[in-house]
């Protein structure tokens, strides 16, 4: 039996994680702190920790570090090894135990230090995730390819690994036959001519998973070039529908929907490091957004487009869409299981 830690503040990446181990090896077990204050979503209590907690850990430091070592040290030390997801900073309250670390990488990396400019802390982090790897206790997977691709800018000697997310724990399963005759629109905004066969996320008010199998297809303008919901979605085979590159850059760049890529440009304003200067471009994002490589799914160009696509809606790639999906499961499952060895 091996037992690891996760403190989390986001509750879908650690419930992936929990949910992928188990089908992979029974004897792990996960023991989830979760920071986050959604823990209510999959029934969960949020953990109550001194020192470093919701209210804190934007300003982690390395004193906040050590006391937190020192307080949970007798803890800490029980583990066989820690999980570092939602923010991949946490690496640092883990490296001093020396176990196998496996960092999910789903965000910006940097976080929360690309939030308050502390370059200081970021170069603490750079060398930590070296140290690790020096000592192969390092295992470092990226969800979605824009994430790996900012992350290997400020660290090009970690070796890491693209495996998606599949979200299993939603046990969301799209059936044809039992929807409605409405789309939602999950992100994003549309002009005031909403067409009414859509239905905005925010007229569902608290919903259940099950709620969204319900309507014929989720129409997503990203705000973020990779969310858990679009990967949760992925999962269930609903249609999905998608702005194109242009449309999404054209959207982007006029202001027409929100966006929050790069942190250092929308939070403290600080001076981005060199290395991420590729990074203010909205190109970077785009080439980058996993969206854009799934089978069976929805493109548009304009929202005319979008109008006349759900108008006259057909599912033609259904079953596309599920070969790609049952191919995918297939694939993460196997990637984790070659990196999964005690």
């Amino acid at each position: 039996m091996k037992k690891f830690l996760n403190i989390d503040l986001h509750i879908s990446v650690i419930a992936d994680i929990i949910n992928l181990f188990k089908q992979i090896d029974e004897n792990i077990i996960i023991e989830d702190w979760s920071l986050s204050g959604h823990t209510w979503v999959l029934n969960k209590q949020q953990k109550n920790l001194d020192i470093i907690n919701p209210k804190t850990w934007i300003g982690i430091n390395m004193n906040m570090i050590n006391s937190f070592q020192q307080k949970y040290d007798t803890i800490l030390k029980t583990f066989d090894g820690f999980i570092c997801g939602h923010p991949n900073s946490f690496i640092l309250l883990y490296e001093k135990y020396n176990k196998p670390i496996y960092v999910i990488n789903t965000c910006r990396y940097d976080l929360p230090f690309c939030w308050n400019n502390n370059y200081f802390m970021i170069e603490k982090l750079h060398k930590c995730f070296v140290r690790v790897q020096d000592k192969k206790l390092l295992t470092f997977i990226s969800n979605n390819k824009a994430d790996n691709e900012y992350f290997k800018l400020g660290n090009p000697t970690i070796t890491t690994q693209i495996i998606p997310s599949l979200c299993l724990y939603t046990n969301m399963n799209w059936n044809p036959k039992n929807t409605k005759n409405f789309f939602l629109l999950y992100s994003g905004l549309l002009p005031n001519n909403m067409n009414n066969m859509i239905i905005n996320r925010s007229q569902l008010g608290r919903y259940k998973w099950d709620i969204l199998m319900l309507f014929k297809g989720i129409i997503h303008f990203p705000y973020e070039v990779s969310t858990m919901s679009i990967f949760e979605q992925i999962s269930s085979e609903i249609p999905i529908f998608f702005p194109s590159k242009k449309f999404l850059k054209y959207l982007w760049e006029n202001n027409l929907i929100h966006e929050q890529m790069n942190y250092w440009k929308h939070y403290k304003h600080g001076i981005i490091p060199k290395y991420l200067n590729s990074t203010l471009d909205y190109d970077f994002w785009i080439q980058n957004a996993d969206y854009y490589d799934l089978d069976g799914y929805y493109y548009f160009d304009s929202y005319d487009d979008l109008f006349t696509l759900l108008s006259n809606f057909k599912d033609d790639l259904y079953e596309v869409r599920k070969e790609f999906i049952r191919k995918r499961k297939i694939k993460v499952i196997n990637d984790y299981k070659s990196l999964i060895k005690f």
